[in-house]
């Protein structure tokens, strides 16, 4: 998770990542109000309540985008469900698997951005914004929610090498729980799974990216770059070739210290091909750890593009450092400082 907003190029949104660039809005505007509302929620396509959706409630603030973790009210089978607003600013999490996650917005003042409404609203569709004033509501007001359907199609993978020729046993990966709040909560979030598969022997690979969603397929193999692929126009990519280069590896060292004193911090953990979102290390990545004086043992450095390297430590602030492969070396290491926190 995920890394939140790291993990976050995109082209096409999903609604609950949409809300987020409402947040910082509602950040300085919060208050301690409450307000009895119903949520309904109703298909998009069908018009037709959608019964045990999730509503997770948060108040806004500075990096809390998302709910936490644990049991949440369910709408009934009239795809409704009573709660109270607790903020004037509110992020409401709507979630049921075989729908595009998608997060609803209290906003304490329209600011233009909103019609102004009376305080006397009793029933409001506020699809697809998925924003309203509170102020706006009246008690027990009936706040309507169009969830989209999550549709599923089939991708053909092709990976090849710098020849042309088909790769055989290359691992094929398609995500779609970017910027989730951590790693393994596909299902909780009514995502659809991380999925993966190798290729055959003509280098071929049939994926399911799912329509309303960010897809992203991941494509990996020891001694190769792995390459990582948006499927942004999903309708015009039914079909992605994709050329894995080979990769030369040489021996390195790296050394972490403390960035003010220069003194060696052991026990830091130092990894090559970190992965978020549950996709997990690339293949020709690795772990390791510091010793007494800060140094990694000998690792394998690939010849990456973007060679990045993350170093962590207690009391530590973890960071990411870009490395240069060509002045690696095992008689020189590449210092990697650390701040406190």
């Amino acid at each position: 998770m995920i890394s939140l907003l790291n993990r976050c190029p995109r082209s096409r949104s999903t609604p609950i990542l949409a809300g987020i660039l409402i947040v910082f809005a509602l950040v300085f505007a919060s208050g301690c109000i409450s307000k009895p509302i119903q949520i309904c929620t109703l298909d998009a396509v069908t018009g037709a309540p959608i019964a045990d959706v999730d509503i997770r409630q948060h108040s806004v603030r500075f990096f809390s985008f998302f709910p936490k973790k644990g049991k949440a009210p369910k709408t009934d089978a009239d795809g409704k469900l009573d709660l109270v607003l607790k903020s004037r600013s509110t992020c409401l999490a709507v979630l049921r698997p075989g729908y595009v996650p998608t997060q609803v917005s209290i906003i304490p003042e329209p600011k233009g951005r909103l019609p102004k409404l009376e305080p006397t609203t009793l029933e409001i569709d506020i699809s697809p914004l998925n924003s309203v004033e509170f102020e706006s509501l009246a008690d027990r007001a009936v706040v309507k929610v169009q969830l989209i359907p999550i549709v599923q199609e089939m991708v053909r993978v092709t990976v090849r090498d710098e020849q042309g020729a088909p790769l055989e046993h290359v691992e094929v990966i398609l995500e779609t729980s970017l910027f989730l709040p951590k790693d393994g909560v596909e299902a909780e979030w009514g995502l659809p799974p991380i999925e993966r598969i190798a290729t055959d022997a003509s280098g071929n690979a049939n994926v399911t990216a799912h329509r309303g969603l960010k897809n992203y397929i991941y494509v990996r193999m020891l001694g190769r770059e792995s390459q990582r692929v948006a499927l942004d126009r999903l309708a015009d990519r039914k079909n992605v070739d994709i050329t894995l280069r080979s990769i030369s590896s040489k021996l390195a060292v790296i050394r972490v210290i403390d960035s003010e004193s220069g003194s060696p911090i052991a026990g830091a953990d130092v990894e090559l091909g970190k992965q978020f979102d549950g996709i997990g290390r690339d293949p020709n990545g690795w772990s390791v750890k510091t010793d007494a004086n800060g140094c990694t043992p000998q690792v394998l450095m690939p010849n990456f593009s973007d060679l990045i390297v993350t170093a962590s430590a207690e009391k530590y602030q973890a960071r990411r450092s870009s490395l240069l492969w060509t002045s690696l070396s095992t008689e020189k290491p590449f210092e990697i400082k650390l701040d406190r926190k």
